[in-house]
């Protein structure tokens, strides 16, 4: 997972950093944040949802270590209100919120919907489980898809009001039949497209 970085100045210099992932997210970039200090993770990843599974964790613990210190900034900047004039313009058709690390606060959605409305050639993704913090953060531009992510495990849920698309986990013994089969999401996009008539999504818990 490489990192390369936008330079902002909020009063001093701080910087974003965009990761370019790897794996089924190839060729996505992400704004990701730090799951070990961010206060729902830690409050969530002991527990039976799919927190207690949670790969950011188990990553950030040993081989991507070397994440924590730019996941850590960019948890700090997007915690406070960015202003419009250091919102970075994004090269990229697509880029995805949280790939590591959940919203922090009202602050991060903020800057999320205002780094979509600055970015309107870049289709982005957010998902999140803050319901609450999505459905009281007012209007959504057209290129930003939200997509809850459901916490249980085994339950299957429709889109949640507020949200564009939910993404479902189940077990490998699961009934119920999987449409996120982990390839590379570049090549299917359904998570990124509002016209791919597949809203909830169900992927086997790895």
């Amino acid at each position: 997972m490489a990192l390369y970085s936008i330079h902002y100045n909020m009063g001093h210099n701080m910087t974003l950093h965009i990761s370019k992932m790897s794996g089924k997210l190839t060729g996505i970039p992400a704004f990701n944040t730090n799951t070990t200090s961010n206060e729902f993770c830690i409050r969530q990843k002991d527990t039976d949802t799919i927190c207690g599974k949670c790969y950011s964790h188990r990553m950030l613990g040993t081989y991507r270590k070397s994440c924590i210190p730019a996941f850590e900034r960019n948890s700090v900047a997007f915690a406070e209100l960015i202003d419009w004039a250091d919102l970075p313009v994004i090269n990229a058709a697509f880029v995805r919120f949280n790939g590591h690390g959940e919203l922090i606060n009202s602050n991060h959605y903020q800057n999320i919907i205002r780094l979509a409305r600055k970015n309107p050639h870049t289709t982005f993704a957010l998902w999140t489980k803050r319901a609450s913090l999505v459905r009281n953060g007012g209007a959504v531009p057209d290129n930003l898809i939200l997509i809850f992510s459901n916490p249980a495990i085994d339950n299957v849920i429709s889109v949640p009001r507020g949200f564009h698309k939910v993404f479902n986990n189940v077990s490998k013994d699961s009934n119920e039949s999987q449409n996120c089969t982990g390839r590379k999401c570049l090549d299917c996009l359904a998570c990124y497209r509002k016209d791919s008539n597949i809203n909830v999504i169900i992927e086997v818990v790895k």
